[in-house]
């Protein structure tokens, strides 16, 4: 195997195994998805450095596997699933501040799973999973400007879906 393959490996492995997961809800399917997209991107590997931006050609392999996983299931993303499972994981003294994070946090996976796919991906690589503006442009295909753009108009999407929320939730407290 090459070596630039291997780095290459190694730099997104983990983090396509979390993309994979907050889409599957199921850390085997996740760990079978992105071995997969692996062993297809090593067997097309010099065909992925011809093209312009190989991270993103890449990337789309990865999107490729995760679709076709979801399709074959018959499921949707589980993003609000993902949600649950952090927020039951997250540290907190008090057994009502794990629900209201719960809550909080199940609202803001649902919101950002409501995004364009584009907006949705960009939001997810950079604040979900950490990958820089940067890293996401080149996953993307796109400049950094691009990415910028995306993640301002989909925090914006989120913060009015959740400010919309909340108001209805306040609504029918009175």
């Amino acid at each position: 195997m090459e070596i630039a393959f291997t780095a290459f490996r190694e730099l997104h492995e983990h983090r396509w195994g979390a993309y994979a997961y907050l889409h599957t809800g199921d850390a085997d399917a996740a760990a079978d998805i992105t071995e997969a997209a692996f062993e297809r991107l090593c067997a097309q590997w010099p065909h992925a450095l011809r093209q312009p931006c190989a991270d993103s050609y890449a990337w789309s392999l990865l999107k490729e596997h995760v679709a076709g996983w979801l399709a074959r299931h018959r499921r949707g993303t589980a993003l609000a699933t993902a949600a649950f499972h952090r927020a039951a994981h997250a540290g907190g003294p008090e057994r009502a501040q794990r629900f209201r994070l719960l809550e909080s946090r199940i609202a803001l996976y649902a919101a950002i799973a409501r995004l364009p796919e584009r907006q949705c991906d960009a939001l997810v690589l950079h604040l979900v999973i950490g990958y820089s503006m940067g890293q996401v442009a080149d996953l993307l295909g796109v400049d950094g400007a691009a990415v910028r753009s995306l993640v301002g108009h989909a925090k914006r999407k989120v913060s009015a879906a959740l400010s919309a929320l909340e108001v209805q939730h306040s609504g029918r407290g009175k």
